[in-house]
């Protein structure tokens, strides 16, 4: 069944199905918001269980305007999972937030300015700014505060943020990866494995800091693998290895010195053949070299 949020009859329809639901299992008696299982269909065949996770899904992926957001709300749908009580209220304060924006440009005010029931504004913005570091913004109000021009990161930190990613880009052109050691410093100084160990940290929500979209995709560009390192690097080691391997027309020795993409291949290789020598190497890494079509007694001199 399709059900469209601006079409005044399906919504009308949606309010009287979620009244009957209420009065059916008695819901107002025992808690605040309205949970149905996706499952759940009315006895005149309405899909109200499915309908009602397909709308909390929109609002999730930020598909839904303010007033449809009220409307939910008004049906006592939880939509966010913020420390905020009463998403209607973060609504009045959006809605004055981009007043002030339309009408001055900027969202830089004094420390002074108030919201029209004498909140302060300068202090609820703020406010905004720790908890999108915390993550516990939905996507709704962060693309809501951004289209107002709100900067979660001051311009300082922006320019240091790109500083430390033209490292990196470096090193990725540098090793064909970025599989770096969380001791490395670069020949000025710059301690990269640590800045590398702290975006995985923010990705992964092990710190108080968030890392946006776009500098996820900027860092995945140049080979950023950000879970499960250990396997990652290998596999994407045994995937080079098979590729270097599938181009060249004819069987060849890998030296040393031998690079692929940029990658020192050939100094793996030498590494993985002294833990194949040792008997470090593990049964599944061995399958996977000769499932590669390496041949130990072929590619190595």
């Amino acid at each position: 069944m399709q059900f469209n949020i601006k079409d005044a009859k399906d919504r009308e329809k949606l309010l009287l199905e979620i009244m009957y639901y209420i009065m059916d299992v008695k819901y107002m008696d025992r808690k605040k918001f309205i949970s149905i299982p996706e499952e759940y269909i009315t006895e005149g065949d309405y899909p109200l269980g499915l309908i009602w996770a397909d709308l909390r899904e929109a609002y999730d992926q930020n598909q839904l305007s303010a007033d449809e957001i009220r409307f939910l709300l008004k049906m006592r749908m939880q939509l966010t999972d913020s420390p905020q009580k009463d998403l209607c209220i973060w609504l009045d304060r959006a809605d004055e937030v981009e007043a002030y924006y339309k009408e001055h440009g900027t969202l830089s005010m004094p420390n002074t300015t108030l919201f029209y029931d004498g909140v302060n504004m300068f202090q609820w913005l703020h406010y905004q700014k720790k908890l999108y570091k915390q993550g516990e913004l939905s996507s709704y109000q962060i693309a809501r505060l951004e289209a107002m021009g709100m900067q979660w990161i001051k311009p300082r930190q922006i320019a240091e943020w790109d500083k430390a990613y033209s490292y990196a880009k470096q090193y990725f052109e540098a090793n064909g990866h970025l599989f770096v050691p969380k001791k490395y410093v670069t020949s000025d100084g710059f301690a990269l494995g640590k800045w590398i160990e702290e975006q995985r940290d923010n990705y992964l929500g092990l710190s108080s800091h968030k890392i946006s979209d776009k500098r996820i995709d900027m860092l995945e560009e140049i080979g950023m693998f950000w879970e499960d390192l250990k396997n990652a690097e290998w596999d994407w080691f045994v995937g080079l290895l098979r590729e270097c391997i599938r181009k060249t027309e004819k069987p060849f020795a890998i030296g040393r010195n031998y690079r692929y993409k940029n990658y020192a291949l050939g100094e793996k290789v030498s590494e993985v053949i002294k833990q194949y020598a040792d008997g470090s190497l593990t049964a599944e890494q061995e399958s996977d070299l000769r499932k590669a079509g390496f041949k130990f007694n072929r590619h190595i001199k």
